[in-house]
């Protein structure tokens, strides 16, 4: 006699099991009988609103729907609100999540040697997602350093201002503080110039032509250049000793305001380290994506405004990388004016908006 098969599934049931070890649904004693007659062919098959079926896709729902809550949580708790403006980086923390999941549930299964139903794989993937986002907001917050008292901020203002401060040490500020105007003018101005002419990146037609991928290699390593140009910020800091030294003061007073300079730098010089790496990071996976197309030239066609990709390995080694591009390049411009916002906020609380020193550069 005939092994049965599965009365979900249609899987053929080995010998020795009651259950199907396919799909793990329990089996009738109606399915294992010879005597079973066949439902006739053509036949309608009622819904059956309290079936598995049913069921499985009631779940994949609620747990989507908790997936997108505990996402929305993290995103306010860690980022900001959801706003259209930030919908981009939104959407790639979710399918970043996703992706980490399916790797890690596939994975798994592929070791244990079991291979899940496609409903089933959805579900226990996008709770193993919700499971990693809910470990994120169990996490401690990250709370941001008190702000400088706004009434030193404003008498430091007020001395830079006035050439004949009775502050000894203005003339000294004023010069640096120029300087890294200066500097983030000139970094705002190289970076415009650049856009002026850029074609924006990620799009189907970016990648229609091997010589619109080389147009778009060389536009991005031009972009890392300047950022190259403005890595660090040691030179600017490294004047404030020459400064100093025209100060009239005693060399013991000198050492004493270097020594308290200095202190600060660590933490300034830290947080522009992580904003420069952000930047880094972003063009080197934008020229990684690129490149890997440029690669690839032949192995995929341009159609219709869509790029085909002969092999399924390369559509989803493209769609990686191009995931990964969009949400860096999302956390770098977050960072950067988040950054720009806190360092305009200590110019008005200096007092400085509109004098010699310039107006800073709107968003």
């Amino acid at each position: 006699m005939a092994n049965p098969k599965c009365n979900r599934c249609s899987k053929i049931i080995p010998d020795g099991f009651t259950d199907c070890p396919w799909c793990g649904a329990a089996q009738s004693a109606a399915n294992s009988s010879p005597a079973a007659a066949p439902a006739a062919e053509g036949a309608a098959k009622p819904l059956n609103a309290s079936g598995p079926d049913f069921l499985a896709g009631l779940s994949l729902l609620l747990s989507a729907a908790v997936f997108a809550t505990l996402q929305y949580l993290a995103m306010v708790r860690t980022v900001e609100p959801l706003t259209l403006e930030n919908s981009g980086y939104f959407l790639g923390r979710r399918v970043g999540s996703l992706i980490l999941s399916a790797i890690i549930v596939l994975a798994y299964n592929k070791i244990r040697g079991r291979e899940l139903r496609t409903a089933r794989a959805l579900f226990v993937i996008i709770a193993a997602a919700s499971l990693l986002t809910a470990m994120n907001l169990a996490a401690p917050s990250k709370h941001r350093s008190s702000a400088p008292d706004a009434a030193v901020l404003h008498q430091l203002g007020e001395d830079i201002k006035t050439p004949d401060s009775s502050n000894k040490w203005a003339s000294a500020a004023r010069s640096l503080m120029t300087d890294l105007v200066a500097r983030n003018k000139q970094y705002v101005s190289d970076v415009s110039a650049l856009d002026n002419t850029a074609k924006p990146l990620y799009t189907v037609e970016s990648f229609s032509t091997t010589a619109n991928i080389q147009q778009m290699i060389a536009q991005l390593n031009a972009r890392l250049a300047v950022a190259d140009k403005y890595t660090s910020l040691q030179p600017v800091f490294a004047k404030m000793k020459d400064y100093v030294a025209k100060v009239d003061a005693s060399d013991a007073d000198k050492r004493d305001f270097m020594d308290g300079f200095e202190s600060t730098l660590p933490k300034t010089l830290s947080a522009h380290k992580a904003l420069v790496d952000k930047e880094h990071a972003w063009l080197q996976s934008s020229l990684n994506l690129y490149q890997y197309a440029l690669s690839r030239q032949g192995a995929y066609v341009y159609q219709d405004r869509n790029l085909l990709f002969k092999k399924t390995a390369d559509t989803a080694a493209f769609n990686q990388k191009l995931v990964k591009a969009h949400t860096l390049k999302a956390e770098f411009l977050k960072s950067y004016w988040d950054a720009r916002r806190a360092q305009k906020a200590v110019i008005v609380q200096m007092g400085l908006q509109g004098t010699e020193l310039g107006p800073m550069p709107p968003q």
